[in-house]
Order: structure tokens, then C-alpha cells, then sequence
């Protein structure tokens, strides 16, 4: 391996690095210009906690970029980035794309491989622009070691971090670099000409929350995108990055001896288990005895009885001042054990729901009882039978035994499959409801525009027609967009099921969201079904159904769906186009729990009557929140596909819960898709069995072991 005569000495970072670090506590890394952890151009071994994420935008001329970053687990980080290069357009066509100046996607991957440890420093392994058009892409590999408030950093990079780099790289070749946005291909990864050699450190200056940080940038700016060079006058970069209140952080920097950086930033952690305190919801129920007392005390004594109908009035009104809703209760002839039909909302948590129902029940139910049995029935079908030995439940909601005694005290298992309906059953159809929420719409990173979007309200409905039968239906209103803008029309050589999306946004201002029917049944105790008919969403509608196996073991489960569906009109009325489809899937689900991650496995035809498969991988963290990623490889072509190759994206999914003093079971959620092509598409068909059900999953694996006297 050939090393040019500039060469670079390494020889002291090696030292500090290999040496004891230092006894300081390390504070929360900080974001780079890229977006990921870093000092300004070049990477470190940091990486924030399990859960963290970082919004920032950069201005380091001639480059703007716009970057989300999170560790989905610990020692992982992922960055999704927007790069504005400001001095070249999108596009020479004026009719195309305007003056909008150039925009690139990327997507990075940051992996730990070491710990920092007594005797070795942290190491880890980063791909730029993974997944994007390449034009910035670089991989590296960089070790990092702390002692006392400084930590340095050593690493090789190549790729742009290895353009101005002194040694010669031996696996080097010419690889044709993807000009396309979100095209992957690993025959480029470590092939470039040189491997470059950076360095740097960061000093946590007396003042709380400021870092001083230096660098050694290897890239020489002579091969940058699109005939675009840059003049470095020294290739040292230094500044200061400041901790505002909030989570803000604030940037500036002086880079390659003649430009000014600025950055700002957010970082937060969405895996924090304290969200807004829940002031508004009721107390827990108080064990039995305690009951007795403070009714005697307010001159409402409970007067004996072994009327099963006046037993499950009171178990009903005290499910009530806990926000429960009971459907339905039935008492043992020996009034030995109870059974409490209920329905999964207000309460994210399963096992907070089920603690707080059976609390209430049991302040309430005769001594005589032992057994209370806590049945959530969703959709029309029961999920889970939770059975809890009242004693126990008495005894651990005073603290008399521990957590780990009382959890051996209680059995969740699905719900017998011969069990008689309830005895006394409050349900009265038609069950009707509505709902009004303000909702957003956006399409970015096109070349008529950055962003379109739209804020509209959102007027739901539903009508409950008997236990299993439903219907419901969404309006969305415009208050605002700017789609009148949006010109780009759809190239696709596939059918275009999702490409016509300029249309359905500009067209379907007010628009009818969806209006289906369900009807889902418990086939026998692991086998559900269910019937969909209807305008299942803003592009397709027509009829569906589906199967789902959900075993007595919660980590795994399996379903199939087919459905035969037509395209909708572009005005999203009651009209349809000519395109008419059938698609269908077999889906494997799969639970890890602790850290909560599910994995599904989905094969099958999609809309453009491509075949092929799913992999979608999300992670949901102790607070509710859940961050996923999917990708659909199918049998279309790279070139039939068009730009990005095949399907993918990132999603974020937020309980309402964290952010309101009054518990729901309520979510927003965010999709991020680089691309909207045809190839690849599902559609959605009705109400998921596996969501329907999920509550017996998260019954079995909580996300937190104290959920249930929460």
C-alpha cells in the first residue's frame, strides 16, 4: 500500500486513544453538519442514547442542508438529510423545474462496534448517503476516546471523506456511481482512489452546555458534485456549539479558512418514559376494605347484596369513574370469580387498562370473590382474558408484596373459545360517534417546490351496528395548500396506482377520505376474520378480506388479505377510473420484546400487479412511540420502477398520550417516502386484525413491568 509524501502524523491521537480515559462523565454527543453526531465535517464513535433524535438545519455555503437523525436502539443512527446546493439548479429546463436550485436526498447508517473500555477506545463503522444518489456519499471507520473534558477522535474515511486522503487505497476501482435518488448499491462502498485520515476534539468548556471543537477535514473539494470545486484554504475547521434551553442547539464555525458555518438544531429523546403528567385522569380505585371505609366515612354505606344485576351496576359505575367502558359481566354461581368484559380505550397501555379495571372491580365486587377475570374486547372480538387473583391484587396495591409476587399471581391467556356471553350485558346499537381534528398533507422535496402542503380538518364518523358490524367514515375540509403549484406529471411505465398524486392533491381540496364496513369475527380461539367493504382510502376502494392466526405465544403471528379494488376519481367523490386490481399478501409478524421491536415479513401482488415482498421493521419505545422503516423489493425492473429503484421509507408514530394531562389512546403519525412511485404499493383494505388485536400482545409483553398500578 503506497502512502503519498504528504503524510499526516497520527502518532499522538493513536497514543491518547489506546491510553486510560479519562474519569469525566461523557455529556450528550452533539450533531455534525450531516446531521448524525459528529464535530463539524468528519464523523466521531458517539452516539446520543437509545432513543435519541436531532432536527437541524445547516448553512455551510455552498451547501444548505436539512437533517432528522435517531438511534432506533442503542449504538445505532440513523440520518435522513436534505441537501440544498444552492449555486446549482434542479434542473436547465426552466419549464421543469423553475430557478429551484438543486436538491439531493441522503440517508446514512452509523454502527458501534466498541464500547469505550479501560483498555480500548470506542469504534465505529458509518456509510453517508447510503441509500441516496450517492453525490455525497463517503464511509469511514473511527475510534474515539475521552480523557477528562476532552474527547479526541481518530478515523480513515473514504469516498468524500477520502478525496484529499494520503494513502492509496488498494481495493480501489471504478465504480459508476446511482444518479438517482434513493438507488443503494454496496459495489461503490470503499472503492475510492485514496483513504483520507481525520481527526479532532472536542473540549467541554467550564461554561455549562458550550463545547469547543477542532477538526481535520481530508476532503480536498476538487471532486465535488456536479463540477462544483471548492477552494480550502487550510483544512482545519474549528468553532463552538452551545446547549440553548429547550434541547436547542446552536452552531457557528469557522471551515476551510474562508467560509462561515451556522447551524441550529433540536435534540430531544422520544424514547423518554415522562411525558405531561396525567393531572386529569381519575385515582386508582383503592383496594376493597379501604373502599368500605371511605363510603361509611361519607355516610354511603354499601349494603350487602348477592344480586349479580346490582353487583354489576356498581362494578359498572365504578369502571366509569375510571373512564372504563364495561360491556358486559357475569357472576359465578358459587360468586367465587367474576368475568368483566371491556373495551380497550381510554389507556395506551394494555396492562395499565387491565390494572386499572380490575382495581375498580374489586373495590367494589363481594369478599366472596377471588378471581376476577378482565376480558378486552376490540372491534366486536375478545383478545385476552386477564385473570387475577384478588387477594393478591388487594395485597400488592398496599405494597404488602412485591411486584414479581403479585405478576405470578396473575395469567394472561386468550379467551376461552366455548365461553358463554355475558350475563348481564350493557351494549345498546346502533353505537354512534364522531370526531374533528386538523390534519396536515405534504409533499416534499419535488422539483416544482421544496414543499406543497395542505391544512385540513378531518369530520369522522362511525356507526357500531351490532357487536362485529361497523361502518365509519372521514370528510377532510380545506382551510389551506399550494398545490396549484404542483405541475410535475407522472412518467411511470407502470400502471399508476400512487404517481398520479398531483391530481388526487390538487383535485381532492375537499375530498371523502374514506366511508368502509367492517365486520370482524373470532373464528375459535386463535383464528380471526373479517369483511371489508367500501372507499378504503383517498386512491382505492372496493371489497377485502382477511385471516389472522394470533397463537397463545404473543411474539408471532400470521395473516393473509386479499382484495379486489378499483381506482378512485381524482376529485375522491363517489366515482371511480377504469383501473381495477387485485392484491393480496401473507404477512409474518414477529415481537422481540425488551426493547419492543416487531418485524413483518409481507409477500405477495401489489397494486401495479407487480409481485414481490415486505420487510418492515419498527421499534416501539416505553413511552408508546414508534419509529419504523419498510422497504418492497418486487419484480419490476430498476428501470421500469423509475428513480429510487424500489420502495421505501421511514414513519413515525406518536401517542397523544405524551402529549395531553388526560389519558388516550389516540396517535399522530408522520410517513417520510423519498419517492412516490408506482412499483410496490399496498393498499389499505379495511381495519388491520392484527392492530385490531394487538392489545393481547401488549398484555403479555408490557412495555414498562409497573404499568399495572400505574
Amino acid at each position: 500500500m503506497k502512502v503519498k509524501a504528504r503524510r499526516i502524523s497520527a502518532a499522538p491521537w493513536l497514543a491518547l486513544l489506546l491510553s486510560a480515559p479519562g474519569l469525566a462523565q461523557e455529556p450528550q454527543p452533539l450533531a455534525g453538519d450531516y446531521g448524525s453526531v459528529g464535530l463539524w465535517q468528519t464523523p466521531t464513535a458517539r452516539f446520543g442514547a437509545d432513543g435519541a433524535l436531532t432536527m437541524g438545519i445547516v448553512a455551510n455555503s455552498p451547501y444548505n442542508r436539512l437533517a432528522v437523525s435517531v438511534s432506533p436502539v442503542e449504538g445505532v443512527e440513523t440520518t435522513f438529510r436534505y441537501t440544498d446546493i444552492t449555486n446549482r439548479l434542479y434542473s436547465p429546463d426552466p419549464n421543469f423545474s423553475g430557478d429551484q436550485s438543486y436538491k439531493d436526498r441522503g440517508f446514512d447508517l452509523r454502527v458501534r462496534l466498541l464500547q469505550e473500555s479501560d483498555a480500548l477506545p470506542a469504534l465505529a463503522l458509518g456509510f453517508r448517503d447510503l441509500g441516496g444518489t450517492q453525490l455525497f456519499g463517503a464511509q469511514f471507520l473511527v475510534a474515539s476516546r475521552r480523557y477528562y473534558d476532552f474527547d479526541f477522535s481518530l478515523g480513515l474515511g473514504w469516498g468524500r471523506l477520502g478525496s484529499g486522503g494520503p494513502i492509496d487505497n488498494p481495493l480501489a476501482r471504478d465504480v459508476a456511481v446511482s444518479s438517482g435518488p434513493g438507488q443503494f448499491s454496496v459495489k461503490s462502498l470503499f472503492t475510492s482512489q485514496q483513504i483520507g485520515v481525520f481527526g479532532g476534539l472536542t473540549w467541554d468548556a467550564p461554561i455549562e452546555g458550550l463545547q469547543l471543537s477542532a477538526e481535520y477535514d481530508p476532503n480536498d473539494y476538487k471532486s465535488e458534485p456536479f463540477d462544483n470545486p471548492q477552494d480550502v484554504r487550510f483544512p482545519v475547521n474549528i468553532g463552538a456549539k452551545y446547549r440553548l434551553p429547550g434541547g436547542a442547539v446552536a452552531g457557528l464555525s469557522y471551515q476551510r479558512g474562508n467560509i462561515l458555518s451556522f447551524q441550529l438544531g433540536l435534540a430531544f429523546n422520544i424514547g423518554a418514559p415522562n411525558g405531561i403528567p396525567k393531572v386529569l385522569d381519575p385515582r386508582p380505585a383503592p383496594p376493597r376494605q379501604q373502599a368500605l371505609r371511605l363510603a361509611a366515612s361519607k355516610g354511603q354505606p354499601e349494603l350487602p347484596t348477592t344480586d349479580p344485576t346490582v353487583i354489576a351496576t356498581r362494578v359498572e359505575a365504578a369502571l366509569k369513574a375510571q373512564r372504563i367502558g364495561m360491556r358486559g359481566f357475569t357472576l359465578a354461581e358459587d360468586q367465587k370469580s367474576a368475568q368483566i368484559w371491556i373495551s380497550p380505550a381510554p389507556y395506551r397501555d394494555t396492562q395499565k387498562l387491565i390494572g386499572r379495571a380490575s382495581r375498580a372491580a374489586s373495590s367494589v365486587l363481594p369478599d366472596s370473590v377471588l378471581t376476577i377475570h378482565i376480558i378486552e374486547v376490540a372491534g366486536g372480538v375478545e383478545t385476552y382474558d386477564a385473570a387475577i387473583l384478588r387477594p393478591a391484587l388487594d395485597k400488592a396495591a398496599v405494597g404488602a408484596i412485591s411486584l414479581d409476587e403479585f405478576q405470578r399471581a396473575m395469567t394472561i391467556a386468550a379467551p376461552a373459545a366455548d365461553q358463554p356471553a355475558p350475563a348481564y350485558s350493557t351494549l345498546k346499537f346502533p353505537q354512534t360517534g364522531w370526531s374533528l381534528n386538523p390534519s396536515l398533507r405534504s409533499s416534499v422535496g419535488g422539483p416544482d417546490s421544496f414543499y406543497f402542503g395542505q391544512l385540513w380538518l378531518k369530520l369522522g364518523g362511525y356507526i357500531n351496528l351490532t357487536p362485529n358490524w361497523s361502518a365509519d367514515g372521514v370528510l377532510g375540509f380545506n382551510l389551506y395548500n399550494n398545490f396549484d403549484d404542483l405541475k410535475l406529471e407522472s412518467d411511470s411505465q407502470l400502471p399508476r396506482v400512487r404517481s398520479d398524486i398531483k391530481n388526487y392533491l390538487k383535485d381532492g381540496e375537499q375530498a371523502l377520505v374514506r366511508l368502509e364496513t367492517n365486520y370482524i369475527e373470532r373464528l375459535s380461539p386463535h383464528w380471526y376474520g373479517r369483511l371489508s367493504a367500501g372507499i378504503f382510502e383517498e386512491m382505492f376502494g372496493g371489497v377485502a378480506g382477511e385471516l389472522l392466526y394470533r397463537p397463545s405465544n404473543p411474539r408471532w403471528a400470521v395473516g393473509v388479505n386479499v382484495n379486489r379494488v378499483r381506482q378512485r376519481d381524482f376529485n375522491q367523490r363517489f366515482t371511480f377510473r377504469d383501473y381495477e386490481v387485485t392484491t393480496g399478501h401473507i404477512t409474518g409478524y414477529f415481537e422481540f420484546p425488551r426493547p419492543s421491536v416487531l418485524v413483518k415479513l409481507s409477500a405477495g401482488q401489489y397494486l401495479a400487479g407487480d409481485r414481490g415482498a415486505t420487510v418492515d421493521i419498527s421499534r416501539q419505545f416505553p413511552n408508546g412511540v414508534r419509529i419504523g422503516a419498510f422497504a418492497t423489493k418486487t419484480n419490476v425492473s430498476a428501470a421500469q420502477f423509475g428513480e429510487g429503484e424500489f420502495d421505501k421509507g421511514i414513519y413515525f408514530v406518536m401517542p397523544l398520550d405524551a402529549l395531553l394531562p388526560r389519558s388516550t389512546s389516540g396517535s399522530g403519525s408522520f410517513l417520510l417516502r423519498p419517492l412516490t412511485r408506482d412499483g410496490g404499493q399496498m393498499v389499505r383494505d379495511g381495519r388491520s386484525l392484527y392492530d385490531t388485536t394487538y392489545g393481547a400482545v401488549k398484555a403479555r409483553l408490557p412495555l414498562r413491568d409497573d404499568l399495572f398500578f400505574e
